[in-house]
């Protein structure tokens, strides 16, 4: 099965090379940017600390320097990575932010390191069956009391009209695609988190569930 997930990467960096993925590349979701702004008015002491997981080219990430975060952007696709630095550069944001490449399963972070973390669209790409294991790396790392900022793939997502499921996860063009109920998050949060905010938002037939926990 880790063919697969190298099938995946090799898709995400041929993405990455032609510019041609389809995601933003530049501006904050604005379910991130109001969240950021909550955390900012809670009791985050000093600048807090932020892990952008999968982030690309690194506009979430720097979007918390800018809204007075120290922000650390992670990715396993290298080119994603020095885009993120070049569009730091070019957005003369010096400090605050750092990318890295890395691996969601195998993060080098020390338990309750940050004070909030952002998935935006990488677990909808993790298997069922590794659930746990992305749960195992991720979790532990943002401190108790700390914000979980998640976006991904609603069931009503449809790459193209008129397609049809009978799962809640497909293999579309070499890359593994999972789908969730709003209850879904209960089931594999709620015992560690308290979901503050879970939001269904429609792009056409693009459908994103954009979730904020508290980790109790």
């Amino acid at each position: 099965m880790m063919g697969l997930y190298q099938k995946q990467k090799e898709y995400f960096e041929k993405a990455y090379e032609t510019g041609e993925h389809g995601w933003p590349t530049m501006e904050p979701t604005p379910f991130v940017l109001a969240a950021l702004r909550l955390i900012r008015r809670g009791a985050v002491p000093g600048r807090g600390r932020i892990l952008d997981l999968g982030c690309g080219e690194g506009r979430h990430a720097l979007a918390c320097a800018r809204e007075g975060f120290d922000a650390v952007g992670l990715d396993y696709q290298p080119l994603a990575i020095r885009k993120a630095r070049a569009f730091a550069r070019r957005q003369k944001i010096r400090k605050g932010v750092r990318f890295m490449v890395g691996d969601v399963f195998r993060l080098p972070f020390s338990p309750n390191r940050f004070d909030g973390l952002i998935d935006y669209g990488c677990l909808h790409h993790v298997k069922i069956g590794d659930t746990r294991r992305y749960l195992k790396s991720v979790l532990p790392c943002l401190k108790p009391g700390g914000y979980f900022i998640l976006s991904c793939f609603s069931t009503r997502f449809k790459h193209h009209p008129g397609e049809k499921r009978t799962r809640n996860w497909l293999v579309h063009k070499g890359h593994y695609d999972r789908f969730f109920r709003k209850q879904d998050f209960k089931a594999l949060f709620g015992s560690q988190f308290e979901i503050l905010k879970a939001e269904e938002k429609a792009d056409g037939r693009h459908v994103f569930w954009h979730v904020l926990m508290q980790k109790k």
